[in-house]
């Protein structure tokens, strides 16, 4: 598992006034502001909720702050992220009072020394237009500013309309230049508001340093000391209702109650199992000496198999790991790259047994080697194997009936059409417009994306319908170069295959009719069957007359004449 990470403590800087005096509102500007705080709050309420927030506001209509800086107000506490908190911000408007940034931020600093508590790692971003006067400017040192930041180990993030470096020096506002010559001095950041809002669009979890895991890898009497990382792995998860909602209300009780609702205590509680209708207790000590018993942490090599033998559905997990030399134990290296090269030459993979930790249930893992993979070094790729309870073989229907049904020409389009939907193997081929498509790990998961926008519209806004997917999620969702060549292919199979429309009031008006003559059919076929049995049964009431009487003396011709 990687480490966790360090907690941050966040101020939001945020300017709502003007930073000139008898200039005009900025409506556009405080618009802009304030999508950049609610992506960055509800980033953190998905991805962080442990982190502290706190909102210092320029141009407030009340002063308070530490140091009594006019119109600088301490809007909000330091406190975990929630929904009431984007809220109170959406609310803000714009106002006509005066501040500057250079001492909006010396009393976010000392708000920042006097209320954060925790040790935590320390941030500020700073919104706002950076148009102050060359008076108001000049009255401050940039060293000072740097100085007080470094101490109070604090980093600076602005957000303005412009970049600081597309324009030269001299061109630079004096209030600008000072920004950039201190972002200099504390290696700061500037970003764009269209930047922010474009980088804050996806809720990415910050990257960490994976942990390894130590284990000795055993073939027979060879022992090889290697460490594994995870290198891919699926970490998306839905976040619950229950978290985005943020309630802290809500208490869970545990409790033990039987049949007729009485409620236990734990230690009242004696476990066990039921076999039928009998409940039979199992005491602890009893169900360990019971429990399957794997063995100590272990990596052994069960045997080898051929590459072409391992197939795709063999592939089990999420996960994947590599595997590398352990840079504790000298003298490692060497074994451990002659059996990569021996594996490679002989085009097998190694069918290992894994015990995580002590007594943990074993897994089956295959080896793959792997090298000369442009900046990476030479590897073991684990991939975990499905045990054979654990498969399930899907059997596709055949579609050789419908493919006989095809002409040479139909056939042969839709050939093409597959053709020009398969990606590219080669890695110069997924660059299009500069940017690397469809690589693992290189766009984020749309779907998730969506969740987490229709869980902060759902949390924000309860009464309204929840609005469909944003233009940039499903522009995720084309693949450009994909789309461009099967274009020709997808357009001849169109011609080549005319739809036909259908009514389905009329499909369902004549399934109705026939239903209505299958049950005609069945009627007459009844009556039928009806009049057959009473001439049946006439006949079977013919035969159990009772035929004992002599016949010999009765006149036939007399008979048929009465007939």
């Amino acid at each position: 598992m990687p480490p966790k990470l360090e907690k941050e403590t966040l101020v939001l800087l945020i300017n709502i006034g003007v930073t000139r005096p008898n200039a005009q509102k900025n409506r556009v500007l405080l618009d802009k502001i304030k999508c950049v705080a609610q992506r960055i709050i509800e980033k953190k309420i998905f991805l962080r909720p442990k982190d502290e927030i706190g909102v210092v506001l320029m141009g407030s209509s009340v002063t308070k702050n530490s140091l009594n800086t006019d119109h600088v107000g301490e809007f909000a506490d330091f406190q975990i992220p929630d929904w009431n908190l984007i809220q109170k911000i959406m609310h803000l408007n714009e106002t006509n009072y005066c501040s500057n940034w250079i001492e909006a931020l010396s009393a976010t600093v000392e708000f920042i020394k006097k209320n954060a508590i925790d040790n935590s790692m320390r941030k500020v971003i700073l919104m706002s237009d950076f148009n102050e006067e060359h008076d108001i400017i000049l009255q401050f040192e940039v060293d000072t500013i740097a100085e007080h930041l470094h101490t109070e180990e604090i980093k600076l993030l602005t957000i303005a309309e412009e970049l600081l470096d597309e324009e030269p020096e001299s061109s630079l506002s004096i209030s600008k230049a000072f920004l950039k010559d201190l972002h200099k001095k504390i290696d700061g950041q500037h970003v764009t508001f269209d930047n922010a809002v474009a980088d804050l669009r996806f809720y990415l979890e910050v990257p960490t340093k994976p942990s390894p895991w130590y284990a000795t890898l055993e073939l027979i009497d060879i022992k090889i000391p290697i460490v594994s990382y995870i290198k891919v792995t699926d970490t998306c998860k839905f976040p619950s209702w229950k978290t985005a909602k943020g309630d802290e209300n809500v208490v869970t009780v545990t409790e033990y109650s039987d049949r007729q609702r009485t409620i236990y205590k734990k230690d009242e509680i004696v476990p066990g199992y039921k076999y039928g209708g009998v409940f039979i207790p199992v005491e602890k000590k009893l169900e360990d000496a019971l429990s399957y018993k794997s063995g100590p942490k272990s990596y052994i090599i069960h045997s080898f198999a051929r590459k072409r033998d391992v197939d795709l559905e063999h592939w089990y997990d999420n996960t994947t790991n590599v595997v590398l030399p352990s840079s504790r134990v000298q003298n490692a290296q060497d074994p451990f790259y002659s059996l990569v090269l021996a594996m490679l030459e002989l085009d097998v993979v190694a069918i290992v047994r894994k015990v995580n930790n002590n007594d943990r249930a074993p897994k089956m893992v295959a080896l793959f080697p792997c090298i000369d993979v442009p900046d990476e070094p030479w590897c073991l790729v684990e991939i975990s194997l499905a045990f054979a309870e654990d498969r399930r073989v899907m059997v596709t229907r055949p579609i050789k009936s419908v493919i006989k049904q095809l002409t040479s020409e139909q056939n042969e389009a839709v050939d093409n059409l597959l053709d020009s939907l398969i990606l590219p193997e080669t890695e110069d081929s997924y660059i299009v417009e500069g940017n690397q498509c469809f690589l693992p790990g290189s766009l984020p998961d749309p779907a998730m994306q969506h969740i987490w926008n229709m869980l902060s519209h759902r949390a924000l806004n309860p009464d309204k319908p929840l609005p469909p997917m944003e233009d940039y999620l499903k522009k995720i969702l084309e693949a450009p170069s994909v789309k461009e060549k099967s274009k020709d292919h997808l357009q001849r199979v169109a011609e080549l295959f005319q739809l036909e429309s259908i009514d389905p009031k009329a499909k369902k008006k004549n399934e109705f009719n026939t239903e209505d003559n299958e049950q005609d059919v069945n009627k007459i076929n009844l009556e039928e069957s009806t009049k057959m049995d009473d001439k049946l049964d006439t006949v079977d009431s013919f035969k159990e007359l009772d035929m004992s009487t002599d016949t010999v003396d009765i006149d036939l011709d007399e008979l048929a004449a009465n007939i």
